[in-house]
């Protein structure tokens, strides 16, 4: 893993002191011995979310913590009356997995949580609100998932000239199906794309926000893409569940994914046939089950030291996952992302023991 010295700029006061966890655990001991932890996540009928759920109780089962999840439908008044619930049961967690669906509107959340343990926030990014209650982030690195878009997108256009496609404009017209609107999600991953592409820029027609989904992909793409057909030659999707949805409703335009369009999405989640046909150019793997496992790591490591270490660990792809080590998480915890071009790429990417199929689509 490097160490990479990114936010220095985001402070935040903690509410909790070292002192204030000394009694929790040794600080050179991350097994749990039956302590409890609690996950407030989005519902396991989603593909993303039942992997991530499986990698967080593995892991907790694996360091003796007693792990309690909470699904929520996509939804954050669901989310609200889970916590307060939650609360109101009089639980004592160690620490507090928390994976706020719409940041802005979970700040009561993340402050009332914090009351009763330490707070590692998952997959969002804490924002300058929710710091002074969350104690380390652990998850994805949006920034770098939409980097890696965006460098996939111009590989993407490398590989249309190649084939002799003729562009609608010299740079070649990019449609954009992104996260829902306010979604910190895709807000960091457009920047990330941006920066990977501010040298050769698209010309973007149209960001259309919503698509998350193989449902949402097709309605969505339904209406959208009637009123650009004939004007785009790129898409990014947020996701490859959504991206299977739009090339349904692309092919039901008459569109030919692969030949009269280019696509990549911003993370595998769902099947990757559209992928490995061709279908889709590019996706980035984005290991669930990791993120789960990792927000595990982070909380047991924050028990067993009552601090964080440092600004930022970015873990690299590693096929085998690495040992977890008994020393105080960073304040910001990446877990490992890596781009998969076609059929190749989807056959030669393993992280942690886990294949590229194993850690999309099941």
């Amino acid at each position: 893993m490097t160490s990479l010295k990114r936010f220095a700029a985001v402070l935040g006061m903690t509410v909790f002191t070292v002192a204030s966890y000394q009694s929790i655990a040794n600080a050179q001991d991350v097994m749990g011995n039956g302590k409890d932890l609690v996950m407030f996540v989005m519902t396991s009928s989603n593909v993303y979310g039942a992997n991530q759920i499986k990698g967080a109780k593995e892991e907790a089962e694996k360091l003796g913590y007693n792990l309690t999840v909470f699904e929520h439908q996509f939804s954050q008044p669901e989310q609200d009356q889970q916590v307060q619930q939650y609360i109101a049961s009089g639980a004592k967690p160690a620490a507090v997995i928390f994976w706020p669906w719409v940041a802005d509107a979970a700040i009561n959340d993340v402050r009332q949580l914090s009351q009763l343990a330490p707070v590692i926030q998952l997959t969002q990014e804490p924002n300058e609100q929710s710091w002074p209650y969350v104690q380390a982030y652990s998850g994805a690195n949006q920034i770098l998932i939409g980097k890696t878009v965006g460098e996939m997108l111009l590989k993407a256009r490398d590989a249309a000239k190649a084939a002799g496609a003729t562009f609608k404009s010299p740079e070649g017209n990019l449609l954009i199906f992104q996260h829902p609107e306010g979604e910190k999600t895709g807000t960091e991953r457009y920047k990330g794309m941006m920066e990977a592409t501010k040298d050769a820029p698209f010309n973007e027609i149209h960001l259309e926000y919503g698509a998350n989904s193989p449902e949402t992909g097709y309605e969505i793409g339904s209406q959208v893409i009637p009123k650009y057909k004939g004007q785009f030659d790129f898409l990014w999707v947020s996701n490859q569940q959504a991206a299977n949805g739009v090339i349904r409703a692309l092919k039901e335009n008459g569109i030919e994914p692969g030949k009269d369009v280019w696509i990549v999405s911003g993370d595998c989640s769902g099947s990757l046939d559209a992928v490995k046909d061709g279908e889709t150019f590019g996706t980035g793997i984005q290991p669930a089950y990791v993120e789960g496992a990792l927000a595990v790591r982070t909380a047991a490591k924050f028990i067993a030291n009552g601090k964080i270490e440092g600004d930022v660990v970015q873990l690299e792809v590693t096929p085998d996952a690495p040992a977890i080590d008994a020393g105080p998480p960073a304040k910001y915890n990446y877990m490992p992302h890596a781009p998969a071009i076609g059929a190749e790429g989807i056959a030669n990417t393993k992280i942690w023991g886990y294949t590229a199929d194993e850690i999309c689509d099941s």
